[in-house]
């Protein structure tokens, strides 16, 4: 018999005990906006919540230390990966979540993993924890173009909503001289954009 909903995120909650004080504060702004996100989308406010609960595990770990847990768990990271580990974050924390905080959800899991750059396939629970991510109002206070992200968001237009966040996020990396990982190209096309 599988754990319940609150065992998995007693386990998880542990965890996020342990990390800097302001990742936990955007984890608990992102839970708030997870929820009133899972009320407009209509899927399940528990499942967000245990994804967002546990997205950001890993996101205070150095590049090196991402890198060797990646390589501990049997992950092995893309070129994208290898030159920016924080990209392995979200798969990291998918792991964990998977292995020692007992979720068996391939959703909640699947939202975990892909919370940074969505994927293609993924549905409106994934939705939530992506764009609760992303519109956390600290965020959008220091990147206001956040906002039409966010009306998007709010009105349950979630695809339009994530299609504006790549494609603006992309830009914005692009005059930084970075490349953007192939798999968020992939999500605008499947998106539409």
């Amino acid at each position: 018999m599988s754990d319940s909903v609150a065992e998995q995120l007693a386990r998880i909650e542990m965890s996020v005990a342990r990390l800097p004080e302001g990742l936990r504060a955007h984890i608990e702004r992102s839970r708030v906006v997870g929820g009133e996100l899972a009320a407009i989308f209509g899927v399940d406010p528990e499942r967000v919540d245990l994804a967002l609960a546990g997205h950001d595990l890993y996101r205070a770990a150095s590049d090196e230390e991402l890198l060797e847990l990646a390589t501990r768990r049997g992950i092995v990271p893309d070129g994208f990966e290898s030159e920016q580990p924080l990209l392995l974050h979200g798969m990291l924390a998918a792991a964990w979540m998977a292995d020692e905080g007992g979720v068996t959800d391939p959703e909640v899991l699947a939202a975990a993993h892909h919370h940074t750059t969505f994927a293609p396939g993924l549905g409106p629970l994934e939705a939530a924890v992506f764009l609760a991510d992303k519109i956390d109002p600290d965020k959008v206070r220091r990147r206001p173009w956040l906002s039409t992200v966010e009306e998007s968001a709010r009105r349950g237009d979630w695809k339009p909503a994530i299609r504006a966040y790549i494609e603006a996020i992309t830009a914005e990396m692009e005059r930084h001289g970075v490349t953007p990982h192939p798999r968020a190209r992939e999500a605008l096309r499947a998106l539409g954009g």
